[in-house]
């Protein structure tokens, strides 16, 4: 990153984009079989190959509860595990979580018409530590502009100014 300037985006190179596209397509896919309410989905990958995925939904047995935001009535928003923290969890099984360094998480949310939003990132403080701290090397996500990539510290930066 240049001195003076904030987190930013890139475009992902030619190569790297047929591969994250086919993920997009998966995560969406995922997104689109999910129960809930809010139909988010990440897939976690490295090397060509599926490590992990998941879908926001209410804490299954065992997953840490709650991620999710107090209203202002003090209250749950409604109390999912993440798509994000799902895809790492199942990644981290077994001896899974050394795989992590330098992964990529793939993410996508829909549109009520079961498109993939493309207008902005979606930023979790939450999820983005965790990944940082696995190690994940980059967030991915398909935009307007095309599939754009995050360095894990960009993302996490810009989740924290955003929480």
């Amino acid at each position: 990153m240049q001195p003076g300037t904030g987190p930013q985006w890139h475009p992902l190179k030619r190569h790297d984009s047929q591969f994250a596209d086919q993920m997009v397509e998966r995560a969406a896919e995922l997104a689109r079989d999910s129960h809930a309410r809010t139909r988010h989905a990440a897939v976690l990958v490295k090397d060509g190959s599926m490590l992990g995925w998941g879908t926001n939904g209410v804490p299954f047995p065992g997953e840490d509860h709650c991620y999710c935001k107090i209203s202002d009535l003090g209250q749950h928003d409604r109390c999912r595990t993440h798509a994000e923290q799902r895809a790492i969890t199942l990644a981290r099984e077994g001896d899974g979580w050394r795989l992590l360094p330098g992964s990529k998480l793939i993410y996508v949310r829909l549109e009520a018409d079961d498109s993939v939003r493309l207008d902005e990132p979606h930023f979790c403080a939450r999820c983005s530590r965790l990944a940082l701290s696995l190690g994940v090397a980059e967030w991915i996500f398909a935009l307007s502009a095309g599939l754009v990539g995050y360095s894990a510290a960009d993302y996490d930066h810009l989740a924290q100014l955003r929480w």
